[in-house]
């Protein structure tokens, strides 16, 4: 790969909370998260090839990197993007003339019982949905993945909003982070907020979904991280950056607006009966 990678020396525009469906096309993934960096680098006065990472929470039935690893086994990937794989097999590489340069970290998205949820940065292992959340985080740990716990619409009320606090309560610093939502709409959630004033780190993300058209929101709401990368070993860097935060780093992006917002969640109950949208 010629030019600027992702690997620094920093900063880096980090969306913590990417899923690559199915539906999604390849080519217009990379191209819509390419151009979301560089927006967001433009905004906030920084260089136009400041890197881009796209932090991967791929649900058990999604094996995108899986399958974007084999097309950089030959430096090759979809619409003229190059893909190179790292001496880390969690990390991909991309870059294409007139882009951001990307990288891409393996991870999962494990749902709990009651439909929390937890996301597993940095990892090739993968995990079953279901069970408790004490349970996911400590199969996190044992993975060796950065454990989050992100926003959900209304997840974060009653009873599982209890369950949360009392994680984070429970969590040795540097071992469970929290996860504002691009998504979202209104005021930032109350529990960052606390979560924050105990001494724990939020990494913001887009979390697209499932939806057609969603495929252009990855990159377009993150954090920034001050930070050069181990071009040996990328993502066992960027992971132990994070882990030593010690407070929430620089958010960049907007969330999503009221009436995209409703529009998302009527269309994502269709689906969820039946109904494509």
């Amino acid at each position: 790969m010629t030019g600027t990678a992702p690997l620094g020396p920093g900063p880096l525009l980090v969306d913590a909370h990417v899923h690559i469906y199915p539906r999604f096309d390849r080519a217009a993934f990379l191209d819509a998260a390419a151009a979301n960096v560089r927006r967001a680098a433009a905004a906030r006065g920084l260089d136009p090839d400041t890197p881009g990472w796209l932090l991967l929470t791929e649900t058990a039935a999604d094996h995108a990197f899986a399958e974007l690893a084999e097309q950089a086994a030959t430096e090759t990937g979809p619409g003229g993007w190059r893909l190179r794989p790292t001496g880390d097999p969690l990390c991909l590489l991309a870059h294409r003339d007139g882009q951001a340069p990307l990288g891409l970290l393996a991870g999962r998205q494990i749902v709990t019982e009651g439909g929390l949820e937890v996301l597993a940065l940095g990892t090739g292992a993968t995990f079953p949905d279901g069970g408790t959340l004490a349970d996911a985080l400590a199969r996190v740990a044992a993975a060796g993945a950065l454990a989050v716990l992100p926003w959900g619409f209304g997840k974060w009320l009653g009873a599982r909003g209890a369950r949360v606090r009392a994680a984070v309560a429970r969590a040795a610093p540097g071992t469970l982070f929290l996860g504002d939502n691009g998504g979202r709409a209104g005021p930032r959630p109350r529990l960052l907020a606390e979560a924050e004033a105990a001494g724990r780190v939020v990494l913001p993300g887009s979390d697209p979904l499932p939806l057609p058209g969603q495929e252009t929101r990855a990159g377009g709401f993150g954090f920034v991280l001050d930070a050069a990368l181990d071009p040996d070993r990328p993502g066992a860097s960027l992971k132990a950056r994070l882990a030593a935060l010690a407070t929430s780093p620089p958010v960049y992006g907007r969330t999503t607006g009221a009436l995209p917002f409703a529009g998302n969640q009527i269309r994502m109950q269709l689906r969820k009966h039946g109904i494509s949208p």
